[in-house]
């Protein structure tokens, strides 16, 4: 059996505070949880460990977007296409059943 290979990786105090009581909970040393949790996220596919770097990424583009397309349109001439823009991207969002406003939180 070849040696196994020692990864190194910083965390924070709070982060190594969590990965402890995980693991002393589920009665395994640290390293031993720490393997049995790479395992089962690399063996969801590359896409369970960056789910949520992928969301970021595709809010930062689409908030990109957004502010460019936004300023074309408060900027054309036609002074009524922005508004019949957001009226047709309302009723778009209807019709895919999604919700145009936030449903809870929101702007401070």
């Amino acid at each position: 059996m070849p040696r196994p290979i020692s990864l190194q990786v910083y965390v924070s105090p709070e982060l190594a505070q969590q990965v402890r009581a995980a693991a002393e909970a589920d009665g395994l040393a640290v390293s031993e949880w720490l393997r049995s949790q790479l395992k089962k996220a690399l063996a969801n596919g590359p896409a369970g460990a960056t789910d949520r770097g992928l969301l970021d990424k595709l809010y930062r583009q689409s908030l990109f977007a957004f502010v460019g397309l936004d300023a074309l349109l408060s900027g054309h001439p036609d002074h009524t296409l922005r508004e019949r823009a957001h009226t047709a991207w309302k009723a778009r969002c209807k019709e895919a059943g999604m919700a145009v406003a936030p449903t809870k939180g929101g702007a401070k």
